[in-house]
C-alpha cells in the first residue's frame, strides 16, 4: 500500500501552515530535493541545499514557518517549526507502514524445545530459534537469522537477515539488529605458552543490549569472557564496529562505522566515537566523551566531557594548535 497525504492533513498533523500552492496537493512519497518527481515532499532547511530547492521538481517542500523564498520555487511551500524533525517523522511514518506485516511463520523454520514465544511475531523462512530461548511479542526475525540456545529477547525488536545471536545472549525491548550482525561471539582472548603457541581462552560470558540499542550491519560483539559484554540503553553502532570481549558501553552513544573497542574497556553515558576511531583495552572513558574520526584512544579519560583528536588521542583544541605548527616545519615546495 502506497503513503498518501494531503498538504492539509500535513499542516494540520505538524501545527504547520501552506505558505504557497494548494492545500489540496495530493503526496504520494518522499523524496530528496535533487531527486525530486511529481508527488515527492522533500525538505529544506540548510543553505547547503539552496540551489536544488529552487530547481526541485518535487510537489512539496518542508521549510521553516518564517521562510521567504527569494525567487519563484514549482513546489508547494509547508512551513513548520523544524522541517527536518517533521520529515523524520514522515520517514518514520513509512518504515512503520513497511513493517507492518501480520504475526506468520514461513517454512522451511525451525524452533527448538522449551521455547516460549509472544503473541505477534514474525517467523521468516530459514530462521534458527535454539532451546529454551524467550521471545516476546511483537518480534520479527527475517528470512535467515539464527538465536542460539537460551538466548532473551524483549518486545518488539527487530532481527534483520542473517543476523547471528550466539547463546545466552540477552536483547532488551525495541532493538534492532541489522543484516549480518554477530552478537556474542567468541572473544579474541589466547594464553601464551612458553614456546609462543597460543591456546585459545573460552568465552563463557554473555552479551546484555539494553531496551532502545541498534546494531549496525556485520557489526560484531564479543561475549565476555566471564560475566557479561554491556551495551546501554538507547545506544546506537554503525556497520563494522567490533566491541571486544568484556567491554562496557554506556546508555545513548553513538558509535560510526569500523570503530574498534579492545576488551575490558568501559565507556561511559552519551558518549560520540567518529569512524575508525580505536580505543585500547582496559582503559576507562567517563560521560559524553566525543573522539574525532581515526582517533586512537590509548589512555584512560574517566573525568569525560572532553573531544579528543589524533594518536595518541590527546584533547581536540590542543590537537589543532599542535598540528597547526607541525605543518610549519616542512616548508612548501616551489613549483
Amino acid at each position: 500500500m502506497t503513503m498518501q497525504w494531503t498538504i492539509s492533513e500535513l499542516t494540520d498533523r505538524f501545527n504547520g501552515k501552506c505558505l504557497t500552492g494548494s492545500p489540496e496537493t495530493t503526496l504520494t512519497h518522499l523524496c530528496t530535493l535533487d531527486d525530486g518527481s511529481p508527488g515527492g515532499i522533500g525538505f529544506f532547511a540548510d543553505a547547503r541545499y539552496t540551489a536544488a530547492f529552487y530547481r526541485t521538481q518535487a510537489s512539496a517542500v518542508l521549510v521553516a514557518k518564517d521562510f521567504t523564498p527569494v525567487a519563484p520555487v514549482a513546489a508547494a511551500l509547508i512551513g513548520v517549526e523544524d522541517p527536518y524533525r517533521t520529515f523524520f517523522l514522515l520517514i518514520e511514518e513509512v518504515q512503520q507502514q513497511r513493517m507492518a506485516m501480520q504475526s506468520c511463520i514461513e517454512f522451511p523454520s525451525y524452533i527448538g524445545k522449551a521455547v516460549q514465544v509472544g503473541e505477534n511475531i514474525y517467523r521468516g523462512a530459514f530462521s534458527y530459534i535454539g532451546h529454551h530461548v524467550v521471545i516476546g511479542k511483537g518480534v520479527k526475525l527475517y528470512p535467515h537469522v539464527y538465536v542460539g540456545d537460551y538466548v532473551t529477547i524483549g518486545d518488539h525488536t527487530v532481527l534483520y537477515s542473517g543476523a547471528k545471536i550466539a547463546a545466552y545472549t540477552e536483547i532488551g525491548s525495541r532493538c534492532v539488529i541489522h543484516a549480518g550482525a554477530v552478537v556474542g561471539s567468541a572473544g579474541f582472548g589466547f594464553l601464551t605458552h612458553p614456546d609462543g603457541s597460543y591456546k585459545a581462552i573460552p568465552s563463557v560470558g554473555k552479551v546484555r543490549l539494553e531496551d532502545e540499542v541498534e546494531i549496525g550491519a556485520n557489526t560484531t560483539i564479543d561475549a565476555a569472557t566471564v560475566g557479561s559484554t554491556l551495551v546501554g540503553k538507547g545506544t546506537k553502532i554503525d556497520n563494522l564496529v567490533q566491541v571486544a570481549h568484556n567491554v562496557q558501553i554506556g546508555k545513548h552513544t553513538g558509535i560510526a562505522a569500523q570503530v574498534g573497542i579492545a576488551g575490558s574497556t568501559k565507556i561511559g553515558d552519551y558518549g560520540r566515537l567518529g569512524g575508525q576511531t580505536g580505543i585500547a583495552g582496559h582503559l576507562h572513558l567517563g560521560d559524553h566523551i566525543t573522539a574525532i574520526g581515526r582517533a586512537g584512544i590509548t589512555r584512560s579519560f574517566p573525568k569525560g566531557h572532553i573531544t579528543l583528536s589524533g594518536t595518541p588521542a590527546f584533547e581536540h583544541k590542543k590537537f589543532l594548535a599542535c598540528y597547526a605548527q607541525f605543518k610549519k616545519l616542512v616548508p612548501e615546495r616551489k613549483t
